[in-house]
C-alpha cells in the first residue's frame, strides 16, 4: 500500500501539530502539578523552564526569589527541577568532607556538558566519581605542597614588578582597564606555576595599549590575547550551555551563532592545552635519566606513577597507581587555568570597588599595611607578612560575602536524604544559593551592611555551612591557598605603594552575573607616580561578557 502526503491538507497538518502541542502541555503540567514535595516557586514554561522569569542579573534574581518564596524553593532549567537551598542548616550535610557523602556529583549527565567536553574530565564539573577521585588526588598533591606556595610568592613578585613597568610605560593620564590587568596577572601566574612556562599575557596586553612594545619576542606572545579570551569565553560559556535550551541554541539563528562562537573558542582553548602537554611530554622523554626534571604541576602529572615520578609523596592506594593519560592531564590543566584566572581577578576588582566606597574600611586596611610593612613600599612580601594581614583577610571575606564571584553551586544526590523536613529521593538536583545565604538575616547581623569586622569576631555563631567562599566538602576549591596568596599579595603591593581612588563613587559596579559574577570593566588612570584613579565606565562589550545569559 502506498502513502502520499498529498492526502494531507494544510489544515490537517495544523490540527495535528495543535493536538501534539496540547498533549505535550498536558503531560508537562500534569507532571509538574503531581511532583513529589511541591515547593513554592515560579511556574515553569515548557522548554524554557523559568529562564524567561529571570529579571535582572542572576544573583539579584536569586535574592528576589528568596525574599518571595523563603529558604527553600524550586526553579526549572533545561527541563531539570532544581531545589534551591538558602539556609546554612539545610546544606551542612552536603558540605561535609566525607567519602561517603551523597553529594559528590554536581550535575546529572547532560548532553550540554558533554557538548562542552566538561562532563568526565578534570575535577570541577566531572560527573564520573571514580575519574573525579583519581584526578582530585593528583591535583591536590601538586597544588597543596609547601613548595608550590613558595614558588607562587616568588612568581607573584616577578609578575608584579613586570606589571608595574608596563604601567610606567603607558605613562600618566592614560585610561586602562584594571580588570584586564588583574586577569592577565592571574593568568600569567597560574600558567607559569602549572606548566613552568610563561604565556606572556601581561606584555601581550601592554602591546595593545602602547606604541612602545615590550622586550618579549612577538613569537612568544602572538596568541596570548586570544588564549585569555578563550578562557573567559569557556567560563561564561558554561552558563550559556546550562541555561539555554538545546533546541534554542541549535536552531534559532542568533543563539546558534553564539553557540558556534563559544565552541570555536573552546576548541582553541583545549587544543592549546593539548599542545602544551605534548610539548612537555616530548621534553621529558628527551631529558637524560640522570638529569633532574623541572618541578611544576604539569611535570608532576606527566611523570606520576612512572620511573621519572617527581612526586616526593607516593600514592599508595591501588586505584591511583596508573599513570595519567593526556586526557586526564588536560582536564586538570583546564580547570586550573580557568579557576586560577577568573575568580581571583574578579575578586580583586570587587575589592577595589568596595574599598573606595567605604573609606573607614580603607583607612583600617591602610593602617594594617603600615603596621606590617612600615613606610617601606618596596621590600619583598613574605609568607609571615601575609599571615599577619588579618584585617585584609577580613576585607576579602566580607567582599566575597556581599559580592560573591560564585553565586551558586549544584549538588546531585546519589541516594535518598532528608533536607528541610522533606524526604528527597535519589537523583535530586539541589542548588545552593551562596548569595541568599550571605544576606540571610538569621545568619548575619545587619546582613546588608558592609562590615569586615564581623570576620574578626571569634564568638560570632552561625551554622558551619553559612559562608562558603571556597565551596565545601570534598568539592572544596583545591586552589584556595594559592588564591589567598595572590589576593593578599596584590592588595598589599598595590595599596601600600599607590593611592587608589574611584572617580565616580555613586555609579554602580559594572558586572554580569549567572552562576558566577564577572567584572566587566573597571578603568583606572595613573595620574602621578603613586596615584591610581579608578573610573567606573559603561560596560566593556567583550564577546565573553555577551555570552553570559
Amino acid at each position: 500500500m502506498t502513502f502520499s502526503f498529498e492526502l494531507f491538507k494544510i489544515s490537517d497538518i495544523i490540527v495535528t501539530l495543535f493536538l501534539i502541542t496540547i498533549l505535550y502541555l498536558a503531560k508537562f503540567y500534569y507532571k509538574y502539578f503531581t511532583r513529589l514535595n511541591p515547593l513554592p516557586g515560579p511556574i515553569p514554561l515548557p522548554i524554557f523552564g523559568n529562564l524567561l522569569n529571570k529579571s535582572g542579573e542572576f544573583d539579584e534574581w536569586m535574592l528576589k526569589l528568596h525574599e518571595r518564596y523563603g529558604d527553600i524553593f524550586e526553579i526549572t532549567m533545561l527541563g531539570n527541577r532544581r531545589v534551591v537551598l538558602c539556609r546554612g542548616e539545610y546544606v551542612e550535610n552536603m558540605m561535609k568532607s566525607s567519602t561517603k557523602s551523597l553529594y559528590l556529583r554536581r550535575f546529572p549527565f547532560t548532553k550540554d556538558l558533554k557538548d562542552l567536553r566538561m562532563s568526565n574530565k578534570g575535577i570541577v564539573n566531572n560527573i564520573e566519581i571514580n575519574s573525579w577521585k583519581y584526578n582530585r588526588k593528583f591535583f591536590s598533591q601538586a597544588i597543596l605542597a609547601p613548595s608550590f606556595a613558595d614558588e607562587a610568592l616568588n612568581w607573584a613578585h616577578k609578575l608584579f614588578y613586570e606589571m608595574e613597568s608596563y604601567w610606567k610605560g603607558i605613562g600618566f593620564n592614560t585610561s586602562t582597564d584594571y580588570s584586564a590587568w588583574m586577569h592577565r596577572f592571574t593568568n600569567d601566574m597560574i600558567i607559569v606555576l602549572i606548566t613552568g612556562k610563561r604565556i606572556y599575557s601581561l606584555p601581550s596586553y601592554y602591546n595593545t595599549l602602547s606604541e612602545k612594545k615590550s622586550d618579549i619576542p612577538i613569537t612568544l606572545i602572538e596568541d596570548s590575547e586570544e588564549f585569555i579570551e578563550s578562557i573567559q569565553s569557556t567560563t561564561v560559556g558554561l552558563a550559556f550551555f546550562l541555561y539555554t535550551p538545546a533546541i534554542v541554541r541549535r536552531y534559532l539563528p542568533y543563539f546558534k551563532q553564539r553557540q558556534n562562537k563559544l565552541l570555536k573558542k573552546r576548541d582553541f582553548f583545549l587544543n592549546k592545552i593539548d599542545q602544551i602537554i605534548k610539548k612537555r611530554r616530548e621534553e621529558i622523554e628527551k631529558t637524560p635519566l640522570e638529569e633532574p626534571l623541572r618541578h611544576d604541576m604539569l611535570t608532576s602529572f606527566i611523570t606520576a606513577n612512572t620511573p621519572r615520578d617527581i612526586n616526593k609523596t607516593k600514592i599508595a592506594e591501588e586505584e591511583f597507581l596508573s599513570p595519567m593519560t593526556d586526557e586526564d592531564i588536560g582536564g586538570n590543566i583546564k580547570d586550573a587555568f580557568i579557576g586560577g584566572t577568573d575568580t581571583t581577578a574578579n575578586s580583586l576588582c570587587f575589592i577595589a570597588y568596595y574599598l573606595e566606597n567605604y573609606p573607614q574600611v580603607k583607612e583600617k586596611f591602610h593602617q594594617e599595611l603600615y603596621r606590617v610593612f612600615g613606610s617601606d613600599t618596596t621590600r619583598r612580601v613574605t609568607h609571615e607578612d601575609l599571615d599577619k594581614l588579618e584585617y585584609t583577610e577580613a576585607v576579602i571575606y566580607e567582599v566575597s560575602r556581599v559580592k560573591p564571584v560564585v553565586n551558586m553551586v549544584s549538588r546531585y544526590s546519589s541516594g535518598p536524604d532528608e533536607i528541610a523536613g522533606y524526604k528527597w529521593p535519589k537523583n535530586t538536583l539541589f542548588n545552593v544559593s551562596f548569595k541568599a545565604m550571605n544576606y540571610h538575616k538569621d545568619h548575619w547581623k545587619d546582613p546588608k551592611k558592609f562590615d569586615p569586622e564581623r570576620f574578626l569576631k571569634k564568638d560570632e555563631k552561625r551554622p558551619k555551612a553559612t559562608f562558603n567562599i571556597w565551596g565545601g566538602g570534598l568539592r572544596i576549591c583545591p586552589g584556595r591557598k594559592l588564591a589567598m596568596i595572590e589576593l593578599k599579595f596584590l592588595l598589599a603591593s598595590i595599596y601600600r605603594k599607590y593611592d587608589v581612588e574611584l572617580v565616580n563613587k555613586n555609579e554602580p559596579l559594572k558586572s554580569k552575573s549567572t552562576a558566577v559574577t564577572v567584572c566587566q570593566e573597571l578603568m583606572f588612570l595613573r595620574t602621578t607616580g603613586f596615584s591610581i584613579i579608578i573610573q567606573l565606565t559603561s560596560p566593556f562589550d567583550t564577546e565573553a561578557s555577551r555570552d553570559l545569559v
